[in-house]
């Protein structure tokens, strides 16, 4: 099954069930084989890692910073393997990003920017899509990092 847009019915529920504080959204993504634009799009990417790294990256992180919003990439990765994935789980690329507050990222995906300068990139170069929002449960303490 593939999922590819973020509805407003998604949203709200996602926003009652995450509440306020922070929150890490895990990506799941699977490139097309070639990006597919809307006709006449101005910024084509040649093809869907780009379309996607480059496009729908920048033009997510321009309109973060006008709207002042912190967004933590926490990791990028490609899929080496799948140890228990299913052929339905052929996932390109693992993409990690924390935010404050998952009504950051809510107002981000509700502009109008994102929906004439992001999004083109992102339907362009996703396949298919999952999207988690996660959150460290209460009373286990973050991991320690060093350095």
């Amino acid at each position: 099954m593939q999922i590819n847009d973020l509805t407003p019915a998604a949203m709200q529920a996602a926003a009652q069930a995450i509440g306020d504080g922070p929150v890490v959204m895990v990506n799941l993504l699977w490139f097309r084989d070639a990006p597919d634009y809307p006709e006449g799009f101005d910024d084509p990417k040649p093809d869907a890692r780009s379309a996607y790294f480059e496009g729908y990256a920048g033009a997510f992180r321009a309109i973060a910073w006008e709207q002042s919003v912190t967004a933590q990439l926490v990791y990028v990765g490609h899929r080496l393997h799948g140890l228990l994935a299913g052929p339905d789980e052929d996932w390109d690329a693992i993409v990690i990003v924390r935010y404050e507050r998952f009504a950051d990222l809510r107002r981000i995906v509700e502009s109008e920017a994102y929906s004439r300068t992001a999004s083109p990139h992102r339907r362009a170069a996703i396949a298919n899509w999952r999207f988690f929002a996660t959150r460290a449960p209460l009373g286990i303490p973050a991991p320690e990092t060093s350095g």
